[in-house]
Parts: C-alpha cells; structure tokens; sequence
C-alpha cells in the first residue's frame, strides 16, 4: 500500500502541486482510508518528501556508481566519453518512456521551485552524481575552468530531459501523436552524437 500511495502522489503532486491535491483524493485512488497515509507518512508534507525521495532513488539507481563505474584519471579519452555518453543514453531511454511522464512533471515543479526539505534530497542522492560526472567531464575538457564544466555538464543532462519535456514539440515535428521504437531508437542516437560533440569540444 505505501508503494501504491506513493505512485499516486507523484502523479497528482506532478501534475497539480502540493497545494492543488488533498490527501483524501490521493487515498481514494489506491482504495485506502486516509488513515494509511498518517499510518506510513505523518501525513500530506511527509508524502509529498516520500514521492521525492521515491524519484530521487529510481535516478540514482538508474545513472548511479552501482550501475555506470566512471573510467580513473589515467582512461583513455575514449573511454571516458563512451562511460558518459552511456549514462546520458540511460537518461535518455527513461525520458522516452512512460514511466518517467509523472516523475518530470514533479520534478519540473521542484525545479523551478524547491522546497527546503527536497533541495536536501537533491543534495544527498542526486548532486554526488553530477558531481562526479562534472569531474569526468573536466578531465575530457582541460579548458575549461570549474564553473564552465558543470554547465556543460547540466546541458548534457539537459538534452536527454529534453525527449521528455519537449514531447509535445518532438510529436508535432515527427507527425505522430506517439513515437515509435524506430523514432526512438533515432532520437537516442542523435543525443550520443551531441553529446561526443560536446565532450569533444576544442580537441575536435
């Protein structure tokens, strides 16, 4: 039951905010009293924390050092830009699917405003990622300073988001109201691409 509340809630939360869904809404959903979620989360505030956390863990998961091991300082440039391209593929694959339509619009909100307690989140499970990947990503790109590699980095995140955000954009250029497993495959290749261009940078 906790797991059911907590897809339940990332949806409404995603799609109308903390402010815009009532915890009764949410129960009735998944068929619970409302009791169930003061039993599993204190109630509203500490579920709306446990869809974050929820989200936060599936992306760790998904891009994480369990799954992707980062090349050492003594790689190879190609095989620091295959691992890093192999992680934003990842992103990729999972903005293209369903699953990830409730998790962007929760954290497009959080995004653009996040509260204390999912910053902390963020900080904890999601930015020693980036991080490390920012430090790959300085290593292919010796000129550029600090600041200048975590934006790249966030840009390559960005592109993978992108098949996610800009749906509605990628399905009027393509002409389909859904994309295909060739279209898929396509646009995946084309985020590799841009991102070794990236990675590429003044040693193309």
């Amino acid at each position: 039951m906790r797991e059911k509340l907590i897809n339940a809630a990332i949806e409404r939360f995603g799609k109308r905010g903390f402010d815009g869904v009532g915890t009764r809404e949410i129960a009735a959903a998944v068929d619970t009293p409302m009791s169930s979620i003061t039993y599993h989360f204190g109630g509203k505030e500490g579920l709306y924390h446990a869809a974050a956390e929820h989200i936060f863990d599936h992306l760790r998961d998904l891009l994480g050092a369990e799954r992707f091991e980062l090349p050492g300082e003594d790689a190879l440039p190609q095989e620091r830009t295959d691992a890093i391209c192999a992680m934003i593929r990842s992103a990729g694959q999972f903005m293209l699917s369903e699953k990830s339509a409730a998790f962007a619009l929760f954290i497009g909100r959080e995004q653009q405003d996040p509260s204390p307690e999912v910053r902390k989140l963020m900080q904890a499970k999601i930015m020693p990622m980036i991080e490390a990947l920012a430090r790959q990503v300085a290593i292919l790109r010796p000129e550029l300073d600090e600041a200048e590699a975590k934006a790249v980095t966030v840009f390559l995140f960005g592109m993978a988001i992108t098949l996610r955000h800009s749906r509605a954009s990628l399905s009027l250029l393509m002409d389909a109201q859904t994309l295909d497993a060739p279209t898929k495959t396509m646009l995946l290749e084309q985020l590799d691409q841009s991102a070794r261009a990236i990675l590429a940078g003044e040693r193309g």
